[in-house]
């Protein structure tokens, strides 16, 4: 971090720094300048991408009260006038939404063959060879199901599959997701096509693998826990964290630190390489607002591996068939 910090003082300290003063910030000449450098040191600080956010957009917050708010606290004389003047050196053009600053944790995207290819070692190898059928059904649905339509974790887990409120419109093939909430009103929500594939995986789980669940007040939920409760993040996180080890051990070229955020960016990534003029499209789907917003989710995939394409659907639905050339791993 520099050695400036907002201050209505000049206090000089003893390695010969002294605190930014406020009006400094906002001198129409030099207060890009420092503004620019605060950023800066912000963004090599290793800090969160949150909190780097965080911590701009509340010093925006603060040159904008005292450019709306003037007069120096106590005294009708105004900072333009004791200090001269002032002007705003800090917009929302100087960091953006979901600026592409630099991750704290590697960020994957995998290419529609390796999606694949991952796939097929769940129905073949994962589920065969799991002690619970349901749980791994279970996990084999929530995963398409977020690599084939970008959802967050939070909105994966959120969907519900019963009654009146069911989140899963099979008559028109999409589902309902809670998105994340806008200041001083309720979650954004919106609708996502699903893919013949996560349309035929979500029918077989729901009609074979979900009743094999224990019941509770919280069975309207989609994906559940042994004891017939909500599914928690941790558990989707943790069973993900097992799979891709196995997968690993079983030669998948997977990432060994591939995270289940991942698979949103899988979607993403596919979707803009298939179609470059969707932008605004993918936008809407993945349940943002601003163009920004869509850039940590866009990873180029890895060129040399092979692009496969295989018949999932058949494949989850009749455990006999193989895919073409592919492998078991026992």
């Amino acid at each position: 971090m520099v050695h400036q910090h907002v201050h209505f003082g000049g206090t000089l300290f003893v390695d010969g720094h002294r605190h930014l003063l406020f009006w400094e910030l906002l001198e129409p000449q030099a207060g890009p300048s420092r503004v620019s450098l605060i950023v800066r040191s912000l963004l090599a600080a290793d800090l969160a991408p949150g909190s780097r956010r965080s911590y701009m957009n509340d010093l925006r917050s603060f040159c904008d009260y005292v450019l709306l708010r003037p007069n120096i606290p106590g005294s009708e004389v105004t900072v333009a006038n004791k200090y001269g003047p002032i002007a705003p050196t800090f917009t929302k053009y100087d960091v953006p939404i979901h600026a592409q600053d630099r991750p704290l944790k590697s960020r994957y995207a995998l290419t529609a063959g390796l999606r694949d290819d991952f796939y097929e070692f769940l129905r073949t190898t994962y589920l065969p060879n799991h002690p619970l059928p349901h749980v791994a059904a279970r996990n084999y649905t929530a995963i398409v199901l977020q690599a084939e339509t970008g959802a967050r974790i939070s909105e994966l887990l959120a969907i519900r599959s019963g009654g009146g409120s069911s989140d899963i419109d099979s008559v028109n093939g999409r589902v309902r997701l809670f998105g994340k909430a806008k200041a001083y009103s309720g979650k954004r929500i919106r609708w996502v096509p699903l893919t013949p594939l996560a349309t035929e995986v979500l029918n077989v789980f729901k009609s074979v693998f979900r009743p094999m669940f224990s019941r509770s007040f919280e069975s309207t939920y989609l994906f559940l826990s042994k004891d017939g409760m909500r599914l928690k993040n941790f558990q989707y996180q943790s069973a993900f964290r097992k799979i891709i080890e196995m997968a690993r051990q079983c030669g998948l070229r997977v990432p060994e630190d591939l995270r289940t955020h991942d698979l949103r960016r899988t979607f993403a990534t596919i979707e803009l390489e298939r179609n470059p003029l969707a932008y605004r499209k993918l936008l809407k789907r993945l349940g943002h607002s601003y163009p920004s917003s869509i850039a940590p989710y866009i990873v180029v995939a890895d060129d040399d591996v092979e692009e496969e394409q295989g018949d999932l659907i058949d494949m989850f639905v009749d455990p006999h068939i193989e895919k073409q050339g592919g492998k078991r791993c026992q």
